[in-house]
Parts: C-alpha cells; sequence; structure tokens
C-alpha cells in the first residue's frame, strides 16, 4: 500500500512541473512571448523546475538503493564536529532565506566510522527539514554528543510539534502528515526522512522522533 501510494504521490509531483516546463517551451517556440524581461524569466524558471526535477529522481534513486540492499558505503574515521559542521554550512543560505536561526555543538567525542558522504546527506536532510518546518524567526539546535560508546546527533526545531499519533511513522515512505507533501521549489521528492533512516540504518545506527518543548527532536 505504501508502494502504490508512493508511486501515485510522485507521478503527481513529477507531472506538474513538466507540465510548467512544455507550456513554457511551448510558448517560447510559438512567439507567444517575445519580449526580453518575459523571455529571460521564463529561462529562469525553465532552469529552477529542471533543477527541482533532478533533486528528486537523485532522491528516489537513493532511495531505490536503500531499498534494495544496494547501498555501498566507504567508511572512513571522521570527527562529529566535522559532519555537524558540514551539515549546518550546507543548509546556512536556506534558513538565512526563512528568517531562521541555526545553531550546533558538539562535545569531545571520538571519531566514528562512517562514511562521510551518506551521513552528511542525512544530517543534512535533517536539518533542511527542519529549517521547511520552523516559522520565521525559530531556531534550530543541532547537538552531538557520545553515548554509552555511541555517537549521537539530535536536530531540534520549533515547527509546534507532531501529532502523536503521526509520530509512529515521520520516517516511512509517502506518508503524508497535516500538510500534503506537494515539494516547494526548492525541495526535492520529499523522501528525505525515509533516505536519513535508510542511511543511519545502514550504519547499524538508530533513528527517532520525539515531540520536545515547542517543536521536535
Amino acid at each position: 500500500a505504501s508502494r502504490r501510494e508512493l508511486v501515485a504521490w510522485v507521478s503527481h509531483d513529477l507531472r506538474t512541473p513538466l507540465a510548467g516546463l512544455r507550456a513554457m517551451a511551448e510558448a517560447l517556440e510559438d512567439g507567444v512571448v517575445s519580449d526580453r524581461h518575459t523571455v529571460g524569466s521564463y529561462h529562469t524558471q525553465i532552469r529552477k523546475e529542471t533543477d527541482r526535477l533532478t533533486l528528486m529522481i537523485d532522491d528516489l534513486f537513493e532511495l531505490s538503493r536503500i531499498h534494495a540492499g544496494a547501498l555501498r558505503l566507504s567508511r572512513r574515521p571522521v570527527g562529529l564536529g566535522e559532519l555537524i559542521g558540514e551539515a549546518l554550512t550546507s543548509a546556512e543560505p536556506l534558513a538565512r532565506a526563512k528568517g531562521v536561526r541555526l545553531h550546533g555543538s558538539w562535545g569531545a567525542c571520538r571519531p566514528v566510522m562512517a562514511d562521510t558522504a551518506e551521513v552528511g546527506r542525512a544530517l543534512r536532510n535533517l536539518v533542511t527539514n527542519a529549517i521547511r518546518h520552523t516559522p520565521s524567526d525559530g531556531t534550530i539546535e543541532v547537538l552531538g554528543d557520545e553515548e554509552s560508546g555511541m555517537a549521537t546527533v539530535s536536530v531540534s526545531d520549533s515547527c509546534g510539534g507532531i501529532p502523536v499519533e503521526h509520530l509512529p511513522r515521520v520516517f516511512d515512505v509517502a506518508f503524508r502528515g497535516e500538510t500534503a507533501r506537494t515539494p516547494g521549489p526548492t525541495e526535492g521528492a520529499g523522501l528525505g526522512l525515509s533516505i536519513a533512516r535508510g542511511i543511519v540504518e545502514a550504519h547499524s545506527g538508530q533513528i527517532a522522533v520525539r515531540n520536545v518543548g515547542i517543536g521536535c527532536q
């Protein structure tokens, strides 16, 4: 049922930008728009929609590798602070554009054996998701630590919390919560949390969510 829901939902989310691309391409081809400003605007929008479709397809490809057990990890020792710092740096432009504050800290921790590209992707997905659901002037805290010999990272947002009945399904593929998962102009296929879970579990780790304060963690 989850797979059928995913196919139907992705088909819709792929069709929508494709319809817009076709309409703009036909308008340019037929000369319906010819003034320089509008033509330039159409070209910019075509590039943005193409970038968004590329992100969606990349997410689908990553998820298919995870589900097929084809995710090949190239582990090396890496500092937790390095992973968190890179994730925050990558997400900073999105946070700044939305007026969201990012804070990160980490304690003294032994290096972790991890695929830096994959774990970095998981962390970016979590931070990006937190930014998208945190209102302007909200704050996101990313904390790294070591507990009982395990590296831990928490991402706490100001989203207002998630309905308790939805918490067990947050990382499910194709799950729709209170808001429909129609991607915005800078978003991928909305599969970020499912991908994060797959990457963490491939590292023999665990991922979970709970409501804390004015948001979730």
